[in-house]
């Protein structure tokens, strides 16, 4: 009898759709659509009932292997209905319809691929026209409805996942291909996600509240602009591997202020040609302030780093991935899944200690004045200068059988940093020590321990973690600035807390010299995103949760240099 499809070994059919598929590695495997609708027999035979192994596959050659299940809860019928998922995804995108009606659904599903990403998910994403598709959504659509919010773009799901995306994927090199043309659009479009922290919230729950409980109060302040806190999208449902989901959307502001930074970083500062040359020269003249190698030295190394920057440190020797568990774990509340490399919640051991450095910007006072006291957005946005930033921080833990900080009333966070109100401290190599008011407390908080950064770097599971790394109850940080940046820029002190539900940093800064009152005192508040870059919002210190009459933006990233 001659050969003939019909009569062809399913073993052999699979292998034909996997050699065939495999000389394209991009996009969906058309061979299998094109087989499976030649007849009955070819598509039983290549069904993901009767092949489940060309299924995975198919899934293993084109997408990055997944990390986020325990071995053996995967079935053939989650993977088929994944790459099914995917591949709508992708073909939507190529397609370049910034208005499809299932938007929401293909950017969650590329948002997932991107902090899942070990380099395959990036050739598929690429094969899609990703980078030309989200140029085009920002330009074409991000403003759709302000014209009736006043001029203010929305934070709806849409858009939050469009601008997260567009951070996710920026490279130095797409960045420097942009014209000064582009790079101006890109930074008025997010600049009001970026400044108006009335309006766009830079964090995943409520501000204040250090142990937010799921049906916790929320404290209402109202004015000109509206609800403070502001009321933004928090959660929604995606399909994951065949199974409905909780996700919750990242805030905007994060990702639209590091696209921020990172467009303005390609203007370098002027050097004013009447500062000194060096430190020595200034030292010599009793000059202060900073010198031209100082503004030299920010100009090169204080750069804001794309989520694929290599460091050349201990991150690097992780899968890429890796460096994005913290903001997967932040998004996506699967109940399978337990990350065992952040301990407490969203955060990686080890990942703030060392020194790092980047900028703040300062808006003036009565601009940011008129912009909460007008319904109406400016346009066009105002630009501001931006100020070199420099600190070296330390992580320390609370382990049992020691006892926390305790906490505070909510308003706390905004007069000490998640920090007891009235409580001091004493820091040296060893740790730092906290004494509560009248002796209320006494809590003490040492530096990380092997262990417990091995687990956030190796990786583990919760069975094989060393017994002196469990009991870690609490997250300090400590900083301050080295002597050689605040001769330049000024010196500050810096203490705080990282809250376990989301990984998000609130550090108290006080000037070193307490005769430099008017330095004053400040909060940062921001996250580590893709273990990259810390990044947020910096406002005066304030009692009560009323809406900051200063606020604005920072951008911080690790010297590697320092390791």
């Amino acid at each position: 009898m001659s050969a003939s499809l019909i009569t062809t070994p399913a073993e052999l059919l699979e292998q034909i759709v996997l050699i065939a598929a495999r000389q394209h590695l991009q996009g969906p495997p058309s061979v299998l659509r094109s087989l499976r609708l030649t007849c009955r027999m070819a598509n039983s035979a290549l069904s993901p009932e009767s092949n489940s192994y060309m299924y995975f596959m198919l899934f293993k050659d084109r997408f990055s292997p997944w990390r986020h299940f325990p071995g053996g809860q995967l079935t053939v019928d989650n993977i088929e209905h994944e790459l099914r998922k995917r591949f709508r995804a992708l073909q939507r995108i190529r397609r370049g319809d910034v208005a499809d009606p299932d938007i929401l659904e293909s950017l969650s599903t590329i948002y997932v691929m991107m902090l899942e990403d070990d380099g395959r998910n990036w050739d598929q994403l690429l094969w899609a026209r990703l980078p030309i598709f989200m140029t085009r959504f920002l330009r074409e659509r991000l403003m759709v409805g302000a014209e009736t919010n006043n001029g203010w773009p929305t934070e709806n799901e849409v858009n939050v996942l469009a601008v997260s995306i567009f951070w996710l994927m920026s490279c130095s090199e797409s960045m420097c291909d942009e014209t000064d043309e582009l790079r101006r659009e890109f930074v008025q479009l997010l600049s009001p996600y970026s400044f108006a922290g009335v309006r766009y919230p830079c964090f995943t729950g409520l501000e204040y509240d250090f142990c937010p409980l799921e049906n916790s109060p929320k404290t209402v302040v109202t004015s000109a602009y509206g609800v403070y806190s502001p009321i933004r999208p928090v959660s929604t449902t995606i399909c994951y591997f065949g199974r409905p989901v909780p996700f919750n959307l990242p805030p905007v502001a994060p990702y639209a202020i590091l696209v921020h930074f990172s467009r303005l970083e390609t203007r370098p500062l002027m050097i004013p040609p009447h500062l000194p040359e060096t430190r020595a020269e200034a030292v010599a003249n009793g000059i202060s302030g900073p010198t031209k190698e100082d503004i030299v030295y920010f100009n090169i190394h204080c750069k804001t780093h794309s989520p694929g920057t290599m460091y050349g440190n201990r991150f690097d020797t992780l899968l890429k991935s890796r460096r994005h568990d913290p903001d997967w774990t932040r998004s996506v509340r699967d109940p399978l899944y337990r990350s065992p490399s952040s301990l407490p919640g969203q955060y990686i051991p080890g990942t703030i200690s060392g020194r790092w450095q980047g900028s703040f910007i300062a808006p003036y006072y009565d601009v940011y004045k008129d912009m909460l006291s007008s319904p109406s957005a400016p346009s066009p946005f105002p630009t501001f200068g931006r100020f070199p930033l420099y600190v070296t921080f330390r992580e320390l833990y609370c382990y049992s059988p020691s006892i926390p900080l305790p906490l505070g009333g909510n308003e706390g966070v905004f007069e000490n940093a998640f920090l007891p109100i009235g409580c001091r401290w004493h820091e040296t190599e060893a740790g730092v020590e906290f004494t509560g008011k009248n002796a209320s407390f006494k809590a003490y908080y040492s530096p990380p321990r092997r262990e417990h950064l091995e687990i956030g770097f190796v990786g583990g599971t919760a069975g094989e973690l060393k017994p002196s790394a469990h009991g870690a109850f609490d997250v300090i940080i400590t900083g301050v600035t080295e002597d050689r940046y605040a001769a330049a820029w000024g010196g500050y002190r810096y203490m705080g807390r990282i809250r376990p539900s989301d990984g998000l940093i609130v550090l108290l800064r006080e000037p070193l010299d307490p005769q430099m009152v008017e330095l004053g005192r400040a909060l940062f508040r921001g996250y580590i995103i893709s273990s990259r870059n810390f990044v947020g919002r910096w406002r005066r210190v304030s009692s009560g949760v009323h809406p900051p009459e200063w606020e604005s933006i920072f951008s911080l990233c690790k010297d590697m240099s320092w390791e």
